[in-house]
């Protein structure tokens, strides 16, 4: 995944990679939604945990077209 600057996996049709804090990430996409599952590494630091994060909110503009907030007003419509 472009986002993390590395290159995805596929485990039972979804994406999965890992990336500093973020110990495990799965992307998949069910029907017309995206499905993200994410667990964390809870020793990361903090530099790794900001980059993460960073990179995260990078991955679900880009597959969602909508920015956080966008994504929080169309999350309280539903």
């Amino acid at each position: 995944m472009e986002c993390f600057g590395c290159d995805a996996e596929m485990e039972d049709g979804k994406f999965v990679i890992g990336y500093k804090s973020l110990k495990r990430m799965e992307a998949w996409i069910d029907g017309k939604q995206l499905c993200v599952h994410t667990e964390s590494n809870m020793d990361a630091d903090l530099g790794d945990v900001s980059d993460a994060n960073r990179c995260f909110r990078r991955f679900l503009e880009s597959a969602t077209g909508f920015t956080a907030k966008q994504r929080t007003k169309k999350m309280k419509k539903s």
